[in-house]
């Protein structure tokens, strides 16, 4: 497998942008001519459809709307949305289902103090219409409760001992999800288990309880799990520091199997050392192309302003924003040319020229 860097894609937001929004890009995944997005400080969803220069919103939807008793529906407290999927029809959202250090009470002095997030902790299915462009129906797990996540695993021996501890500390913090016909995979920016990271993998009645659980363990040289997203019988990991450090941040390939034992990927490469710190991952079938299409989250603010740093990620104007989302054009070992599309050639001149990474 070789990835080319072949570009940047227009993410236009339109109305939908806003600094919180677009400084806090957490997911992202795609069916069709239509991407959707989300943000980890929100309580929204955003489609975007493709057009010739990238892609545009189509639609924002209110996720209290759509999920019944919702905590905090005065909007006072965002979701802590994390990933999103889709499979089989449906679009599958996340929260981090974490407990958070209070902020500081004064500079250079840290709050003892530890908050649970209720709102964070749910997983929800909606059935996508419209041809993947319009939301209908939607269910959820509890929030709380003998049904809720977090009860289920209170049980686990590996992770009992880290649901209490706050996020970015080695505490219970979920930051993506892979979902298949069998299994919805949860995945772990912490706790690491010995250093090993840790996925959640759920198999979920017809009437959306839980099952059965099951903890897989993978071997990411010290990272946690940042992000799943499925390519064929296998699943690519994005691997990132546990911690608000910068780095490194690197992407793997993985076929889980159901075993308890340490299971090793297949690194494929490391980002550049760089501002931006990589979210999200989709991807994105464009005529006989597979892309993958990565988001990016970091606290640069990209109202008014234009983001530099060594791979030029987002540069917005007025309520449109470039998602520099970096663009891997996966191409066979039977086909290696170097073709560029249409979108990397519009990128602004910051753009770095297409490079080529072997795997």
């Amino acid at each position: 497998m070789t990835f080319n860097l072949t570009g940047n894609v227009l993410l236009d937001n339109g109305t939908a942008a806003t600094a919180k929004l677009l400084a806090n890009l957490s997911g992202v995944a795609s069916i069709g001519e239509s991407v959707w997005t989300v943000s980890d400080e929100g309580r929204t969803v955003e489609c975007l459809r493709q057009n010739t220069d990238g892609y545009r919103l189509h639609a924002q939807f209110e996720l209290d709307d759509l999920i019944e008793a919702v905590p905090r529906a005065d909007h006072a407290d965002e979701l802590g949305l994390e990933s999103v999927d889709i499979c089989d029809g449906h679009l599958w959202l996340c929260g981090s289902h974490c407990r958070v250090r209070a902020e500081p009470d004064a500079d250079d002095e840290l709050n003892a103090a530890l908050r649970n997030r209720p709102s964070r902790q749910w997983l929800a299915r909606i059935r996508l219409k419209n041809h993947g462009g319009d939301l209908a129906d939607a269910v959820a797990l509890p929030f709380k409760g003998e049904s809720s996540l977090r009860h289920q695993l209170a049980s686990d021996a590996y992770l009992s001992p880290f649901l209490e501890l706050p996020s970015k500390e080695n505490g219970f913090d979920v930051e993506g999800l892979a979902v298949s016909r069998d299994h919805v995979h949860l995945d772990l920016r912490g706790p690491l288990v010995h250093s090993i990271a840790v996925v959640v993998s759920l198999n979920l009645t017809p009437d959306f309880q839980i099952k059965s659980t099951r903890t897989l363990f993978v071997d990411l040289c010290g990272l946690g799990i940042r992000e799943l997203v499925k390519e064929k019988d296998s699943i690519l990991i994005l691997a990132g520091p546990v911690s608000s450090a910068r780095g490194p941040f690197r992407l793997y390939c993985w076929k889980p199997q159901p075993t308890r034992k340490i299971q090793r990927p297949l690194e494929l490469l490391t980002w550049p050392e760089s501002s931006e710190k990589p979210e999200g991952l989709c991807i994105i079938d464009r005529g006989d192309r597979r892309e993958l299409l990565v988001v990016y989250d970091s606290q640069i603010n990209r109202v008014g302003s234009t983001a530099r740093p060594p791979w030029p990620i987002l540069s917005p104007y007025h309520n449109e924003y470039r998602a520099y989302a970096d663009r891997f054009a996966s191409v066979s070992s039977g086909n290696r040319s170097q073709s560029t599309s249409k979108l990397a050639q519009e990128a602004t001149t910051a753009s770095p020229p297409p490079q080529r990474w072997p795997l």
